[in-house]
């Protein structure tokens, strides 16, 4: 490097300043957000490494005969070098887009691809907002820390370390026939780096950590076969107590405990085959964006939950509506979720998601979705004995066949609440019209309208597989809130 632009009085002043700011971020703070002064240059916005250091308080070293600045974030290194488009983490090299700079004896890095690079390698920080000479950033953004497993008289003890206090009920447990324990966590952040270094121990011969949006999951694999499962809640750690080896009453305590389980999911996806439903813009189709949804949120809920997942098609073929309830019905299922798409007149404005219940429609639009929804009918060849929705007394009749109406609207407004974290787009909100593939229904059971595929903009994000994994990521997670709330342990 050129001595004139670079000289040993430069590289002193970059050493006493960073040295100043050396020290390691404590495991147990809690999250915050800082706020770091920025540069424009060329129209990029750029951050001094000296605040960067300082704001995150990491340790930092500058080897002067390398010209290269090294800095220890959650046990990785970084190293930068002046006039350089490259940074190195580890043994892995990483592109920044934009060099190096320096300036007023300083180091400037690209802000966007800075933290774009240690997000996308699982660090604890999260950029939420760029302006001009300001950045907004979250640090320490992981609650989920190390884990260490005991071995105790009547089984064994995980015990996951945390830097805030969960409640039981954002926290579910289930073993797959595989013999996978899965521990998933509602608004939670995994510290990947605290896991992968922490200690396995039998029976637990391997750890899984996946991050889910705003929840998580650890996945244990088990070597040896538990008879019940206990969750111990304290203010800095989860410990999940597994019962190994009980012989007495194991089959009379599992009999009881299988008849509160949450256990079968039944989903049907909307239309299909000779009925394409609603067709909006581009030629999309109702049936086609049902079944993708359908299919991911089964995905979710097999893989994380461990849960039975029944699906009225898996395929483009045609279900009568009184056949999908029969099929909810005959697989004795805990949740009936009915996947749709909504439209409008062409090129409307109209937009947004909402969940319906199973009562007379109130307004006159809930009353055109359901009739819509029902036109299926039309298209059976077998004659069906459906209720006559205009009249109040067969509805009302209807209804007495579900007992579960209020875990029903639980469940609606779950999923009202978890798609509008996940979607920018209108929550039109919960509603309730006489939709036919819920009648008859002996399970909690709900209708989701995912959006409208007339409108330009919806159209365009339901088209897209990312979208719709959000859409089944958003429900996913109201299952698992119904599943916590109202499974008996």
């Amino acid at each position: 490097m050129n001595q004139s632009k670079f000289n040993k009085i430069t590289f002193n002043k970059i050493i006493l300043l960073l040295l100043s700011v050396s020290c390691l971020l404590a495991n147990n703070n809690p999250q915050k957000k800082i706020i770091l002064e920025t540069i424009s240059y060329n129209n990029i916005e750029y951050l001094s490494l000296n605040s960067f250091v300082n704001s995150h308080q990491l340790k930092s070293t500058y080897y002067e005969s390398k010209d290269k600045l090294e800095i220890v974030f959650e046990g990785k290194k970084l190293y930068f070098s002046p006039f350089s488009s490259y940074c190195k983490i580890d043994d892995k090299i990483y592109h920044l887009t934009y060099e190096v700079i320096l300036k007023d004896d300083k180091l400037f890095v690209p802000v966007l691809p800075l933290y774009n690079i240690l997000e996308s390698i699982n660090l604890p920080v999260q950029l939420i907002s760029s302006d001009k000479n300001k950045i907004n950033v979250l640090t320490n953004i992981y609650n989920i820390k190390e884990f260490s497993i005991q071995t105790k008289t009547n089984g064994v003890s995980i015990v996951i370390n945390t830097t805030k206090k969960f409640s039981k009920n954002q926290i579910s447990t289930s073993i797959t026939s595989s013999g996978w324990l899965n521990l998933t966590i509602l608004n939670s952040d995994i510290d990947h780096s605290g896991i992968n270094n922490s200690t396995l121990n039998y029976p637990v011969s391997k750890v899984e950590a996946i991050q889910l949006g705003e929840s998580s999951q650890l996945s244990f694999l088990l070597n040896k076969k538990v008879d019940d499962i206990s969750v111990i809640i304290d203010s800095r750690t989860i410990e999940i107590l597994l019962s190994i080896d009980q012989s007495v009453n194991i089959k009379k305590i599992q009999e009881l405990r299988q008849k509160w389980l949450i256990d079968t999911i039944v989903i049907d996806p909307g239309h299909g085959g000779k009925d394409p439903g609603a067709i909006g813009l581009s030629n999309l189709k109702e049936k086609e964006i049902t079944l993708d949804i359908a299919k991911e949120l089964g995905k979710l809920i097999e893989r994380n939950l461990g849960m039975n997942v029944i699906y009225t098609r898996t395929e483009d073929v045609f279900i009568p509506l009184w056949k999908r309830t029969q099929i909810a019905n005959n697989a004795e299922g805990d949740i009936f979720i009915s996947i749709h798409a909504n439209a409008a007149k062409p090129h409307s404005a109209t937009k947004g998601f909402e969940t319906y219940l199973l009562r007379i429609g109130k307004t006159e639009a809930a009353i055109d979705v359901a009739k819509r929804e029902n036109e299926t009918i039309k298209l059976e060849e077998e004659l069906h004995d459906y209720i006559d929705f205009t009249d109040a007394k067969m509805i009302v009749a209807s209804m007495t066949q579900n007992s579960a109406m209020k875990s029903s609207e639980f469940l609606a407004e779950s999923i009202q609440r978890n798609l509008s974290k996940r979607l920018k787009s209108k929550n039109r909100g919960v509603k309730q019209a006489g939709f036919h593939v819920l009648v008859g229904a002996s399970m909690p059971n709900v209708l989701v309208e995912v959006g409208f595929v007339t409108n330009k903009d919806e159209a365009k994000n339901l088209s897209k597989s990312q979208y719709k994994r959000e859409i089944a990521k958003g429900i996913f997670e109201s299952i698992l809130e119904f599943k916590n709330k109202y499974e008996r342990k």
